[in-house]
């Protein structure tokens, strides 16, 4: 009796064992093999089945810092007049930073520099006067600021506008998103590649980061169009000109990524 009793324990333990058996075949051969691979030093190694992908994401966001470039050239023919001329028309710059309510900390201006100029008669060398110039960077963070600040110093004589730049304050947590995106999507087609040939995504094996980046929008002006502002303005009826600024900023990411597959 107890013989009997033992043989069915015997028995039902090995129909356990050979479904667990069967289970962990099926296991194996859905998934794909691991594949040799012989170094040039005779060994041997088992690389894993993966799959490479790369995706791109870029989006605008709209700019809240708008960074501009002033400069300033005086010329004559005495050193203290010239250095005094610049002195008065910076505090012009000053003057209407200061009516728009804009905080002089957002001013950024290097030194003044005074050189000599010369020329070359009969082989000699005279000095004809003397050129000061100073450089300027204003950021505010509104785009009907810029725009009125560009025009106020537009109808300065001696100030010269170089450029308006439209950036973001936070770039790194807007990056981050846009990279986040590109991640998302290199994921989605690696698992569209990946059950086309009936297998699944594993790990990731290898992640890099292949280009983008901000592309600041910025504005130029040349004398042309200078002049062409600054005569509409002496008409008295020019509101700010805001379509002259750019309003966004463009962030871009590109990533390659490595699956393992299963």
């Amino acid at each position: 009796m107890i013989s009997k009793f033992l043989n069915i324990i015997y028995l039902v333990l090995l129909i356990v064992c050979v479904c667990i058996l069967i289970r962990v075949v099926k296991s194996e051969s859905a998934a794909p093999a691991a594949v040799p691979v012989v170094a040039a030093n005779g060994t041997t190694s088992f690389e894993v089945p993966k799959i490479e992908v790369s995706a791109s994401e870029s989006k605008k966001f709209a700019a809240d810092k708008f960074e501009m470039g002033f400069s300033l050239e005086i010329r004559g023919k005495d050193k203290a007049a010239v250095s005094k001329l610049i002195a008065e028309r910076r505090s012009v710059i000053f003057e209407n930073v200061k009516q728009l309510d804009i905080p002089q900390s957002d001013v950024e201006q290097n030194s003044v520099d005074i050189r000599k100029e010369w020329t070359y008669r009969n082989n000699k060398r005279e000095l004809v006067g003397y050129v000061a110039t100073q450089s300027f960077v204003i950021t505010v963070g509104r785009k009907t600021d810029a725009a009125a600040l560009v025009q106020a110093l537009a109808s300065e004589p001696d100030v010269e506008i170089s450029r308006t730049s439209a950036q973001l304050k936070n770039v790194d947590a807007v990056q981050s998103k846009v990279i986040k995106a590109a991640g998302e999507k290199a994921k989605a087609k690696a698992k569209d590649y990946a059950e086309g040939v009936g297998a699944s995504l594993g790990r990731v094996l290898q992640i890099n980061g292949e280009g983008g980046g901000v592309l600041y929008n910025q504005v130029r002006y040349r004398a042309n169009g200078l002049m062409m502002a600054k005569s509409v303005m002496m008409d008295g009826a020019a509101a700010p000109d805001e379509s002259a600024i750019a309003d966004s900023v463009e962030v871009s990411a590109s990533v390659r990524v490595i699956f393992e597959l299963k």
